[in-house]
């Protein structure tokens, strides 16, 4: 769950720690024509395919004052969404239209989508960390989590990734610029930024077949940085606007609040004044947490999901919008370790019992709190829960590769015995399937896909896609790519063991079975301060790099590094960057709000990767009082909290100044004054 959701760890920010109130067979090998190679992805576009988990806040608000389809049934239209209500809230711009129609019923069958929020972790790629989990899981997700910032590629590798596996995107466009600039709410409800929303839509309408969208998802915590209730209301209308004008018609319009926002009395401040409208809203969402006391200022109790959604499910109800439940998750209980299993299986019974829920999106990642489901007791019971009937709405094609990537020739065995049929268990269910190889061949059948189907690739780059039909008449597709001697590619990297010193760079490289090198260089500023060079095997598929350990680094400094492979098919490169550990850095900002005996005062501070603690200093003309002193963990990102001074005297002038501290030093930030109003 977010306040504001950030490319690079440093553009975080957060609201204040909220308390969130408890709510009341035979096989023919037929020629086609040549299929259409797949053009090269697009590196380190999406959010998801960073390695920095993204950190969360509370689900309460804290501000006070003012694809094609992906299958179908008997040939017939895919049915669309309920029909469109008259809007809630006042537009700020000229109507939109009724909600957009979808391209695809989501759900042929009673039941629940399930997705997740996977982290690219350890493996090279976020779809290799997703064919993992789908992996443990033995079965398809059908939804996939993303996260984009206003400047970003749609079409980087993880979206079109998630759509060419046939999972739909969930995916929410944060109103914030790469280097960290707020795209305000009023900017894009006034057409200032229509240039930038076409974009998205042409990249949306092209991503299809059908895309669960969302416009800055929790917007009742973003921040008074962001703009007001009303411009939020405007820019969602606009932008919606924009998308229809564009002729896009494959998104489902997913409005996604905190649920202290849904469960809090209805105020401006609340889901009330923040819910766009019937007419451009055609799915409400929540995240949804057990937070179990997890962070300061957390609910401490434990909560079943009923609990925590009963919000969300009736304002969706009150709307008549399908729910989805785009961020949950719980945390452990260290004293019963088998609780947070209970709650699981509770979790899925309850979503079972809930027909309007059409789509659940686990969060499988550490954000504030440790919301992972890892190895456990949870776990075992997610997973069970996760291949229930109840939560296997379509039918699912599984194609599977032996190999993917090599030099010359390729043979490949290719997989489908793991596809099933809407309600159906994996490797059951499958009434037909063709398997279209991409070259210019076709095999197809009855019954499941054989398991191993073997086939040889020249040079090239090639889709191989299998589509099955079950016993409904129902269909799915899922499609992968084989790569034979193309140019090298760099799939991910990372820091590790990073010091104030020294750190550990990886490059993840792909040679497509070829032989190379890969140059690491690092950076502090523009100046080069590092090389290393590392000879690749000859190996087909990613494969890690390591260089020797930068030495002599500079604490608490950004180090810019750049990875380049290179081969006989030619060079790739990939930049990031890591921080050393050092004392904190503060950044003055104005208060949030001054009374006549009491002021809000807001602290921005950067931990660099060091637990630190701050606080705030006050005074008429020293600064001898001090606020409570905040734990700010040991993020590399800036954190933004405020504190609350009071018994102050009227037309008052008073000076004040942010102070943090980590182990590895004390910084105080520059004295700033305000005065009190009368």
């Amino acid at each position: 769950m977010t306040a504001a959701l950030l490319g690079t760890p440093a553009a975080a920010t957060a609201a204040t720690a909220p308390v969130d109130p408890a709510p009341t067979s035979g096989v023919t090998a037929t020629p086609t024509a040549p299929a259409a190679t797949s053009p090269a992805a697009e590196p380190g576009q999406a959010l998801a395919d960073r390695t920095t988990p993204r950190p969360t806040v509370p689900d309460a608000p804290t501000r006070s004052g003012s694809p094609r389809v992906l299958f179908q049934q008997g040939g017939a239209q895919p049915a669309g969404t309920s029909a469109p209500a008259a809007a809630t809230t006042p537009a700020a711009t000229t109507a939109p239209a009724p909600a957009a129609r979808t391209a695809a019923d989501l759900r042929a069958v009673p039941g629940t989508l399930l997705g997740e929020y996977v982290v690219r972790g350890e493996q090279p790629s976020v779809e290799a960390a997703t064919q993992a989990t789908e992996d443990a899981l033995g079965r398809r997700l059908d939804t996939q989590r993303l996260y984009h910032r206003w400047d970003e590629n749609l079409l980087g590798p993880v979206a079109t990734g998630t759509v060419q596996r046939a999972r739909v995107p969930m995916l929410s466009i944060l109103p914030k610029l790469g280097n960290g600039s707020v795209v305000r709410w009023a900017t894009i409800a006034s057409g200032g930024v229509d240039a930038q929303i076409r974009t998205h839509a042409r990249q949306v309408k092209e991503l299809g077949p059908t895309v669960y969208l969302t416009l800055h998802h929790e917007p009742d915590i973003a921040g008074t940085s962001f703009g007001t209730p009303a411009e939020y209301v405007a820019a969602w209308r606009h932008y919606v606007e924009v998308f229809r004008a564009e002729g896009v018609t494959n998104v489902l319009w997913t409005w996604i609040s905190t649920t202290g926002a849904l469960t809090q009395p209805s105020t401006d401040l609340t889901a009330k004044g923040f819910y766009p409208g019937d007419d451009v809203v055609d799915r409400i969402g929540s995240d949804t947490y057990n937070w179990f006391g997890c962070r300061a200022g957390s609910t401490t109790g434990w909560r079943s999901l009923e609990q925590v959604t009963a919000g969300l499910r009736t304002f969706a109800a009150n709307h008549g919008k399908p729910a989805v439940l785009a961020e949950w998750g719980s945390v452990e209980d260290p004293a019963q370790p088998d609780r947070r299993a209970a709650w699981m299986r509770e979790a899925f019974a309850y979503i079972a019992s809930w027909p309007e829920l059409e789509a659940v999106a686990y969060f499988d990642t550490v954000g504030t709190c440790d919301w992972r489901l890892g190895d456990g007791a949870a776990a075992a019971a997610y997973r069970e829960a996760a291949v229930r009937p109840e939560m296997r709405t379509r039918p699912a094609a599984w194609l599977e590769l032996s190999r993917t990537q090599g030099a010359g020739t390729l043979t490949v065995e290719l997989s489908g015995a793991r596809s099933s049929g809407a309600l159906s268990a994996t490797g059951t269910g499958v009434a037909s399937w063709t398997l279209d190889l991409g070259d210019g061949t076709t095999r197809s059948g009855t019954g499941q896909p054989p398991a191993a189907l073997g086939h040889t690739y020249g040079v090239g780059t090639f889709t191989p896609t299998l589509r099955v039909t079950d016993a409904r008449g129902l269909t799915a597709v899922d499609a992968r790519t084989v790569t034979v001697a193309a140019a090298p590619a760099v799939t991910g990297v990372a820091e590790r063991n990073v010091t104030t010193t020294a750190a550990d760079l990886f490059a993840w490289v792909d040679t497509k079975g070829v032989p190379g090198t890969v140059t690491f260089e690092w950076r502090a500023g523009t100046t080069v301060v590092g090389t290393a060079t590392a000879a690749t095997t000859v190996k087909s598929g990613p494969q890690e790099l390591s260089t020797t350990k930068p030495r002599n680094l500079t604490p608490g400094t950004k180090y810019t590094w750049t990875v380049t492979v290179t081969t006989g098919a030619g060079s790739a490169s990939r930049e990031d960057s890591w921080m050393t550990p050092g004392p904190p850095t503060v950044r003055d900002v104005a208060p949030a709000s001054v009374g006549s005996t009491s002021a809000v005062l807001k602290l921005r501070v950067t931990p660099n990767g060091v637990a630190t603690n701050a606080w705030i200093e006050w005074g008429t003309t020293t600064t001898d009082q001090r606020t409570p002193t905040l734990a700010l963990g040991a993020v590399q990102y800036e954190r933004g909290e405020q504190q609350t001074v009071s018994g102050l005297k009227p037309r008052t002038t008073y000076r004040f100044r942010v102070v943090a501290e980590n182990s590895y030093g004390r910084t105080v930030g520059p004295v700033q004054t305000f005065t009190t109003k009368s």
